[in-house]
């Protein structure tokens, strides 16, 4: 038994040296890789030709080319054709300042109740601003791109302030002084003068005075986008149109009370001030917006030069029949109970003679206007064609002749312009499609 055990232990080593010698000298068996890649026709394997490097490549995610930023869709694209727009506004205009129209004032002061610049002299209509109260309104839009691009389009938009007044309506109750103030020339000399609506035990009558604004534009704009990435910028070009009307009316009827008349049997007078303002010219500006899916923000500035026309009507009129204290300063004094000093003697005679007035006049300028405005609108996505929307902007207006302002209780009015400015508050829809 242990020799058969030698001689297989032989046998196997006589093996394993021929082998051995077989192997080139000096090569080492581990030098070679595990895997080698195939080359030549047998590289390729499968319907598509793919090679095992490839095919892992392929598969890799990290090797997937992303598409520049530049080709992602920006959100502020239109991606629409036509959009209407309709807001309600909430809006205030800058008011006029007014001279005080109709006073009052303690009737111990005789001549001087309701007088202007007297301490205890309060006015009841007048003698501030006026027309400056919060209004509601209305602003329409309605626009079109004229290209698949979204890159030219026109757009038009109407917007209007609606009219707002300010009315003021006395009778006398026989206790209280309603005066309405006058300026008359007497020489050189400008002298206010007293007309008492109502004075206790002396004159009675009614007194009625109103202030009225309106407020609209227009305009009618081409669009050329500039920039369509993550911002939209567009260049506005386009036509303005603006339109500003203020009235001022007053009207008073005086009569005696018993037998002491205060200027005459009757005494009627009325003032009416009318002004219209409209501005032409063309406008550029600029367009912004910017935002995510659902909300974004729009922003906008334009300014206009153009031609401010502006037409004044002015009439007053005054009436009264002779009699009572009317050219009779002694005989005033006396009904008012008033001692007859050289000053009381000269404001009363300056007061019974109000000289009979009619007259009309009627002015038209033009001249140079400026017109800037600028705002700032919040969209948000209901459906895919309805948009809400709210936003505030601003508008102003140079060298603007107003009624109120220029009525000084004269027979001539105040040459004079003022600026006038908007501020608007807005909520609306927008569709589009």
């Amino acid at each position: 038994m242990r020799n058969r055990l030698c001689a297989v232990a032989a046998t196997l080593g006589l093996l394993v040296g021929g082998v051995r010698a077989q192997e080139p000298v000096g090569t080492d068996p581990f030098a070679a890789p595990f895997f080698q890649p195939l080359s030549g026709s047998e590289a390729t394997f499968g319907p598509s030709g793919a090679t095992l490097s490839n095919a892992v490549a392929t598969n890799d995610p990290r090797s997937i080319a992303l598409p520049p930023e530049a080709t992602i869709a920006c959100v502020c694209d239109p991606g629409f054709k036509t959009w209407v727009t309709a807001e309600l506004l909430i809006g205030r205009t800058r008011g006029p300042s007014l001279a005080p129209v109709v006073t009052t004032g303690p009737s111990q002061n005789g001549l001087l109740a309701g007088a202007i610049g007297q301490p205890t002299t309060l006015p009841l209509f007048g003698g501030k601003r006026v027309l400056d109260d919060w209004r509601s309104g209305v602003r329409v839009e309605l626009g079109v791109w004229l290209d698949d691009e979204y890159v030219l389009g026109v757009g038009a938009r109407f917007y209007s302030l609606f009219s707002t007044s300010e009315q003021f309506r006395a009778i006398p109750n026989g206790a209280s002084v309603i005066n309405v103030p006058q300026v008359v020339s007497a020489g050189p000399l400008a002298v206010q003068v007293p007309v008492f609506v109502g004075f206790p035990g002396v004159t009675t009558g009614r007194v009625g005075a109103s202030a009225q604004t309106t407020f609209a534009g227009g305009d009618l704009n081409g669009r050329l986008a500039l920039k369509d990435e993550r911002v939209r910028v567009e260049l506005l070009a386009g036509y303005r149109q603006l339109h500003l009307a203020d009235e001022l009316g007053a009207n008073f009827t005086v009569a005696p009370v018993g037998i002491y008349p205060l200027f005459a049997p009757q005494l009627t007078g009325g003032d009416s001030v009318r002004t219209r303002n409209n501005f032409y010219g063309p406008q550029l500006g600029l367009y912004a917006s910017s935002g995510g899916d659902r909300f974004w923000v729009e922003g906008h500035a334009a300014g206009s030069l153009g031609v401010t026309a502006s037409t004044l009507d002015f009439a007053r009129s005054r009436s009264g029949e002779s009699g009572g204290t009317a050219g009779n300063p002694a005989a005033l004094l006396a009904a008012l109970g008033l001692p007859a000093t050289p000053a009381n003697i000269a404001s009363a005679a300056a007061t019974s003679q109000i000289p009979p007035v009619q007259s009309n006049a009627v002015s038209r300028l033009s001249y140079f206007g400026v017109v800037g405005e600028g705002g700032v609108r919040l969209n948000g996505r209901a459906t895919e064609h309805v948009r809400v929307t709210a936003g505030y902007s601003f508008l102003y207006w140079n060298n603007v002749r107003r009624a109120q302002e220029m009525f000084v209780l004269a027979p001539v009015l105040r040459p004079q312009a003022i600026d006038f400015t908007t501020h608007l508050f807005s909520v609306g829809l927008e569709l589009r499609f």
